[in-house]
C-alpha cells in the first residue's frame, strides 16, 4: 500500500512539475476527426488528420491524414466530408495499425482539439474497439480557451461565435475551408498560437489547462 502511494505521488508530482513549465516547452499533438455523425455510440470515424507543434512551432512534416478502412460512407458523409466509398478502398489504412500508429505518436504530448468532447469521446470509443495499452495525457480545448478568455473579459460573443472559423478570425487568422480532418487540425494549431502570444506574459501548460483543459486516460476492455 504505501510503495503504491508513493508511486502515485512521485507520478502526480512529476506531472505537477510538467504542467507547471512554459507551454512551449511541452509537445502537442493537434488532432481532427471527421465523422459520420457526432456520437461515438452510434457514428464512425472516417478521417484522421494532425499535426505536431514543438518549442512553439507547427511542424508541417509531421501534418497527416489518414482514412480508416472500416468507415462506412454514407450520403450525407460524402456531402459534408467529400469521401467517398472509392476513396475508402483506395486510401483507407487498417483499423488496428492506425491506432497502434497514433498511439506511439501521442505518448508524451499534449493533445489539442476544437471542441474536445467530439475527439476524445470518439478516442475512447476507439480504444475500446482494440486490445490497446492504456495511455493518459493532458489535452487543450481551443474552443474552450477561447470562451473563458472572452467571458473574462467580459465580451459578449453571438452564437456560433466559437466554431473554429469564427475564433480564428478574431485573431486575424485566414479563413480555410472547413470539414477536412488535416485542414482542420492545422487551422487549431495556428488558432493555439494565436491565443498563446495574445498573453501579457508566457504562460504555462498548467494556465492554459485551467483556462480549458484537462487530463483522460484511454483504457481498453480487452487490454
Amino acid at each position: 500500500m504505501v510503495k503504491y502511494a508513493l508511486k502515485a505521488f512521485h507520478h502526480w508530482k512529476s506531472h505537477r512539475q510538467e504542467a507547471s513549465r512554459p507551454w512551449h516547452e511541452a509537445s502537442y499533438f493537434v488532432l481532427d476527426m471527421e465523422t459520420t455523425g457526432l456520437d461515438p455510440k452510434q457514428h464512425q470515424v472516417v478521417s484522421l488528420g494532425w499535426v505536431l507543434i514543438e518549442n512553439g512551432v507547427i511542424q508541417l512534416d509531421t501534418a497527416q491524414h489518414l482514412l480508416l478502412d472500416s468507415a462506412q460512407i454514407d450520403d450525407t458523409s460524402v456531402g459534408i466530408h467529400m469521401i467517398t466509398d472509392a476513396d475508402v478502398l483506395e486510401q483507407g489504412r487498417r483499423h488496428e495499425s492506425v491506432l497502434r500508429y497514433l498511439r506511439q505518436i501521442m505518448k508524451d504530448k499534449v493533445l489539442v482539439a476544437h471542441y474536445s468532447p467530439l475527439e476524445l469521446g470518439f478516442l475512447k470509443s476507439l480504444w475500446q474497439t482494440q486490445p490497446m495499452p492504456s495511455l493518459a495525457f493532458p489535452w487543450l480545448d481551443t474552443m474552450l480557451i477561447e470562451r473563458q478568455r472572452r467571458e473574462r473579459a467580459q465580451e459578449l460573443i453571438q452564437e456560433g461565435g466559437f466554431r473554429l472559423a469564427a475564433c480564428r478570425e478574431r485573431y486575424g487568422l485566414p479563413d480555410y475551408p472547413g470539414h477536412d480532418a488535416l485542414t482542420d487540425a492545422m487551422a487549431a494549431a495556428e488558432l493555439l498560437l494565436a491565443q498563446t502570444a495574445y498573453f501579457h506574459h508566457i504562460p504555462s501548460l498548467q494556465e492554459l489547462i485551467k483556462l480549458g483543459g484537462g487530463r483522460v486516460n484511454l483504457t481498453s476492455k480487452r487490454s
